[in-house]
C-alpha cells in the first residue's frame, strides 16, 4: 500500500473512530462503507478491527462505572448470542445481500420514527421496550450480525430505549462491541486475513485513533441528553441509508 493510499485509508477509518467515540456505535459501518470504495473489504476490516477493539476497550474501562452490566449480561447478550449462532448457520443457505436491503429499510424506519418523536414540541420519553419485543429484536440483531456483521443498529434501537443516560448507552455498547468483535477477530485470523502486514498498517494508524478518540470524547461530553438523542436517531438514519445504497443491485 502506497503512502497516499495509507493516508486515505487512515482518513476513512478515522471518521469511523470519531463517530464511535461520540455515539458508541456506527463506526464500523461507516469505516467499512468508506473504505470499501477504494480497498478490498477484507483488508479494511483487518486494519480497522484491532484498533476498534482498542477503542471499545478504552471506552469500556474508562467509563466502566456507566456500564449497565446486569442488563448487558442478562438481557442483551443472551438473545444476541442465540441469534448470532442462527445467523452464522443461515449465511451458508440464504442470500445475505438480498436480506441486507430489507434490514437497511427497517433501520431507516426506526430512525424516522424516533426523529418524528423528537420533533414534537414536547417529546415524550421513549417508552421502555416490551420484554417479548426486546428479545425478538435483539435476537434478530444477532442473526443479522451473523449474516453480515451489521446488527448494531437494531441493538441501538432497543438500547436507546433501555438507557436514559448517554454515558450508559455508549459504555454498555462498548463492552458489547468488544465482546462480539473478538469473535470477528478470530474469524479473520482463521481466514488468514489478519497478517503482519495489516497489523503494520494498524500500528501506523494509532495516532489517528488517538486524535479521533480525543475529539469524540470532547464532543460527547458537551452534547446535551436531548441533543444526543437527535444524534443517535440521525446517525441511525445515516447508517441505514449507507447500508441501503450499498445493498442496491
Amino acid at each position: 500500500m502506497s503512502s497516499t493510499d495509507l493516508a486515505l485509508l487512515a482518513a476513512m477509518l478515522g471518521a469511523g473512530f470519531f463517530v464511535e467515540a461520540v455515539a458508541g456505535f456506527g463506526g464500523t459501518v461507516l469505516a467499512l462503507s468508506l473504505g470499501a470504495t477504494r480497498f478490498p473489504i477484507a483488508t479494511v476490516l483487518a486494519v480497522f478491527l484491532p484498533l476498534n477493539l482498542a477503542l471499545s476497550a478504552y471506552l469500556a474501562i474508562r467509563h466502566r462505572a456507566a456500564v449497565a452490566g446486569r442488563a448487558l449480561a442478562t438481557t442483551i447478550v443472551p438473545p444476541m448470542l442465540v441469534g448470532l449462532a442462527v445467523g452464522t448457520g443461515l449465511a451458508v443457505v440464504i442470500d445475505a445481500d438480498a436480506a441486507k436491503l430489507g434490514f437497511a429499510a427497517l433501520v431507516i424506519a426506526v430512525a424516522i420514527r424516533e426523529l418524528v418523536r423528537l420533533a414534537r414540541p414536547r417529546p415524550t420519553a421513549p417508552p421502555p421496550p416490551r420484554p417479548a419485543l426486546q428479545v425478538l429484536v435483539l435476537g434478530a440483531a444477532g442473526i443479522i450480525h451473523g449474516l453480515f456483521a451489521t446488527g448494531g443498529p437494531l441493538v441501538v434501537a432497543i438500547a436507546n430505549r433501555m438507557f436514559a443516560a448517554k454515558a450508559t448507552l455508549r459504555a454498555t455498547l462498548a463492552v458489547l462491541w468488544f465482546t462480539l468483535n473478538l469473535v470477528v477477530l478470530a474469524r479473520l485470523i482463521a481466514a488468514g486475513d489478519l497478517t503482519t502486514t495489516t497489523l503494520g498498517y494498524s500500528a501506523a494508524m494509532v495516532p489517528v485513533l488517538g486524535v479521533a478518540l480525543a475529539a469524540g470524547e470532547w464532543i460527547h461530553h458537551r452534547v446535551s441528553e436531548r441533543g444526543f438523542r437527535w444524534l443517535v436517531a440521525g446517525l441511525l438514519a445515516a447508517v441505514g441509508a449507507v447500508l441501503f445504497v450499498r445493498s442496491l443491485p
